[in-house]
């Protein structure tokens, strides 16, 4: 446990789990996202352009979100190779490229709760924005903690030797038992008549 402040407490291993779990989470989001970007960019008929609502601007906002989740790959990518290798300057990406989605997110929803009717989308933009301060506020803790000595993970086996590496856990010997057993009492050491 690491103690950071006057009254903040951090488990650090279940800190590390989290972000390991956080990050492989965000690198699917990235990997689907990709890869359905690209197979609609390579299917896309610019015939069907006009037809649809974002007309000629379909192509240009593929572009736009190939550009943007292969950005949050590299920096997630990063983050999982800094969180496993305890270097915080790997994650520095993460929080600058998160810090600005946070920014535009926000600003997203302002816009569009003073110009729209209450709507799905604003719940979404807002869902989607706590959960991202959430997941860069749990990596800013993380970024925190790798600025301390990096915990020592150590593994005992309580069964096997309690700790002790070389030594085994013997039962003690007959002779060194001090104590004599109790005597029965003469009731129970009857057997029972039917």
């Amino acid at each position: 446990m690491a103690i950071l402040g006057a009254r903040y407490t951090v488990d650090v291993d279940r800190t590390i789990r989290k972000s390991n779990i956080l990050l492989r989470l965000f690198l699917c989001f990235d990997i689907f996202f990709l890869i359905s970007a690209i197979v609609n960019l390579v299917w896309f008929s610019p015939a069907q352009a006009h037809d649809e609502i974002l007309g000629p601007y379909r192509r240009h906002i593929l572009l736009c979100m190939i550009g943007f989740f292969t950005t949050s790959f590299i920096c997630n990518s990063l983050a999982i190779y800094g969180v496993s290798s305890w270097k915080r300057g790997f994650i520095l990406p993460w929080l600058v490229f998160f810090s600005a989605v946070k920014i535009f997110l926000a600003l997203a929803f302002i816009s569009n709760v003073l110009n729209r009717p209450l709507n799905l989308d604003q719940l979404f933009l807002l869902l989607l924005l706590m959960s991202i301060m959430s997941a860069w506020r749990h990596m800013q803790v993380h970024y925190i903690l790798m600025g301390l000595p990096r915990p020592s993970f150590v593994i005992t086996d309580v069964e096997g030797n309690n700790g002790k590496p070389n030594e085994r856990d013997l039962p003690p010997k007959y002779e060194d038992v001090a104590e004599i057993p109790p005597k029965y009492d003469e009731a129970t050491m009857k057997p029972s008549e039917p």
